[in-house]
């Protein structure tokens, strides 16, 4: 549930209000004037997963189809190959 809570009164309370935070997993929206500027929410920290879409991201030279292309090419290559001696 989010709870709307004036800024001044967190700023005055911030070690409750991060304290309920950490512990109850409240949401506070810190509200200035008439309009909300800042939602206060627990941090939780996102395990680092290499996928597809990162190593894309990453390597960004070859899309799905380009690289299904290439690895037939290659495999034709090496088959066709042949050492001059």
């Amino acid at each position: 549930m989010n709870n709307i809570v004036n800024i001044s009164e967190f700023r005055n309370n911030i070690s409750d209000y991060i304290n309920r935070v950490i512990y109850n997993k409240d949401t506070f929206l810190l509200k200035k004037g008439k309009s909300i500027v800042a939602k206060v929410l627990i941090y939780r920290e996102e395990k680092e997963n290499i996928s597809k879409d990162r190593i894309k991201k990453f390597a960004g030279i070859l899309n799905d189809v380009e690289a299904k292309n290439l690895k037939k090419q290659m495999k034709k290559f090496r088959k066709n190959f042949k050492l001059l001696t």
